[in-house]
């Protein structure tokens, strides 16, 4: 409540220069006017806007020239990041051209070495194949040797039975051939008495 009358003085000298600025305005619209009528001459509102236009023009244009230089300034850091990440791009390109490279080489040597062993593995069973046919035959061989010598041992154990059965049969004949001759003797001797009959059935 103190300041009201502070702030009424406030009031009534913003009226008193609202007054005179309206009277200021229309002496400067007679002013402009008569201004106007004279061949020549510039209006001073036109002029004072082609100024302010014109400031803020180069108030414009200074703020882009910084903006041009900060974005100058990013442009040529991310200049230098595109060429660091360009020299990098090509030492890793270059790294890995090399590494395909021996990979393809090393892929080309296990290549080599894996028919190389295809081959030998190839040879291998052929032989092992080769060698079980010789085995087979082999085997049928001795079992046809064993055969042979199966029937072999059977006929020469039945030789031997056949040549005891001969001997046997032999020492018998034998045997009653000793026994007739010395019947013989006997029966010479009793002179008239006459001949002994032998029973060869009987023996036999």
């Amino acid at each position: 409540m103190a300041s009201t009358p502070h702030l009424g003085s406030h009031v009534l000298v913003h009226r008193q220069l609202q007054d005179l600025v309206v009277v200021q305005q229309d002496q400067l619209d007679k002013l402009r006017h008569e201004l106007r009528a004279k061949e020549g001459w510039v209006d001073k509102e036109e002029f004072e806007a082609l100024q302010r236009e014109l400031q803020l023009e180069r108030e414009e244009h200074i703020k882009t020239k910084a903006k041009l230089a900060s974005e100058s300034e990013k442009l040529q850091f991310a200049l230098g990041e595109i060429d660091v990440l360009s020299k990098q791009l090509e030492r890793e390109k270059a790294a890995f051209e090399n590494a395909l490279g021996l990979m393809k080489n090393k892929a080309q040597r296990e290549s080599q070495q894996a028919s190389q062993l295809k081959d030998k593995c190839s040879e291998v069973v052929a032989q092992c194949e080769l060698q079980e046919d010789i085995l087979n035959v082999k085997d049928l061989r001795i079992n046809d040797l064993k055969q042979r010598l199966t029937k072999q041992k059977q006929a020469h154990k039945a030789q031997m039975k056949d040549l005891e059965i001969q001997q046997q049969q032999d020492a018998y004949i034998s045997r009653l051939l000793e026994d007739s001759g010395q019947g013989r003797r006997r029966a010479g001797k009793t002179g008239k008495k006459g001949l002994t009959k032998i029973d060869f059935d009987d023996e036999l």
